[in-house]
């Protein structure tokens, strides 16, 4: 393996919560010293295979800690996820082309088919909520894996994000079925390859509202490629939204969900606005 020199850049100095602090440690045995938590960090750097995997996106302190905090500092398995997380860049151009490139993807973000909360459920857990009945039949799944992609990359710029993990909403209400057979078995393997393998996440909960029967076919068609744990965190709420709400503050969540929150429309203003604030100004949206 190569072993990479690490830059004198600005290091990562610690400015968490007590309480996030006590989570990162006890939860994800992060050191609480500093110095040992670079320690950790720059043996993740130099172990990682820049001639096999080509070099790092990113080398920077912050960006490393979250493969670490994703794997509960074991390095081992941290290592092997910042690998795949390379490799899948490379590899899958159909997906990730487009999110180098979201102002092909503008009409999706417009459409607030996936957005996220400003607060956070009972665990701490950051809230993506996914309507995919608002999708167009015709929408190509590599453009809705890229936006989720870039969603995902976002909510992960907050450590709070990484230390507490993530928790998906996905109300299936008006969910065409036929949508989902224009999936290819390719293009699911690929997904959730990304999803489980290859990004630095704390998949906390899947909450599926009004799923019906559709989700039997749903279940059948992924299940082939989800690892147990994650088909374990999955709670099905049929039309019983009040249900929801023992995960997550009705403060949290909006009216539509039963809440108190911000509707759909503010929430999606708001969160086109915090995806979009690093864009150079030459990318359109």
């Amino acid at each position: 393996m190569n072993s990479l020199k690490i830059k004198m850049t600005t290091r990562y100095e610690c400015t968490l919560s007590p309480e996030l602090l006590e989570k990162a440690v006890t939860e994800l045995h992060e050191p609480r010293d500093n110095a040992e938590r670079l320690k950790a960090i720059d043996e993740l750097k130099n172990s990682y295979n820049a001639e096999k995997y080509g070099p790092l996106i990113r080398d920077d302190d912050g960006f490393i800690l979250r493969f670490l905090r994703a794997k509960k500092f074991n390095q081992k398995k941290a290592l092997t996820v910042l690998q795949n997380y390379h490799s899948v860049k490379k590899e899958f151009h159909q997906i990730f082309d487009k999110v180098h490139n979201p102002a092909v993807l503008e009409p999706l973000i417009n459409s607030h088919v996936i957005l996220t909360f400003q607060g956070q459920a009972k665990d701490g857990a950051a809230i993506m909520w996914y309507r995919p009945g608002m999708l167009d039949r015709e929408i190509d799944i590599y453009d809705l894996m890229a936006y989720s992609v870039l969603t995902i990359e976002k909510m992960l710029e907050s450590e709070a994000c990484q230390i507490n993990g993530l928790a998906s909403v996905e109300d299936l209400e008006h969910f065409s079925i036929s949508m989902l057979f224009k999936i290819s078995p390719i293009a699911l393997a690929r997904m959730n390859s990304i999803w489980q393998d290859a990004m630095p996440l704390r998949f906390k909960a899947v909450h599926i509202l009004n799923e019906g029967k559709v989700y039997d076919i749903i279940l059948a068609l992924f299940k082939p490629f989800l690892k147990q744990k994650i088909i374990d965190r999955i709670h099905t709420h049929g039309s019983k939204i009040n249900s929801l709400h023992e995960f997550v503050d009705q403060a949290v969540l909006p009216p539509e969900l039963g809440g108190t929150g911000p509707d759909g429309e503010s929430t999606g203003k708001w969160w086109i606005e915090k995806l979009t604030e690093d864009w150079t100004k030459d990318t359109a949206l």
